[in-house]
């Protein structure tokens, strides 16, 4: 996608979200989602964006997760719940 122009690029975009069946906008929020924010992008969504994209749906991902991080996750919605 680096070597695209911009008109290309855009209509790129527009293909992804038709092929998801979203608005550009829920595209566009997709693509600007960072690890510490709340919203997500649905598995299925991701699998074909993966798909269109030539690459794996971990490839996409902008964080990892480790068995810390769900140890931390776990223990703190525990303690959230007393």
């Amino acid at each position: 996608m680096k070597l695209l122009s911009v008109e290309d690029y855009q209509e790129f975009k527009s293909t992804i979200a038709s092929a998801l069946g979203k608005t550009m906008r829920t595209f566009e929020r997709y693509c600007s989602i960072k690890a510490d924010e709340k919203g997500d992008i649905p598995v299925k969504d991701l699998d074909i964006i993966a798909l269109l994209l030539d690459c794996t749906a971990d490839d996409l991902k902008n964080f990892q997760i480790t068995n810390e991080d769900i140890q931390k996750t776990i223990t703190k919605n525990q303690l959230s719940n007393y």
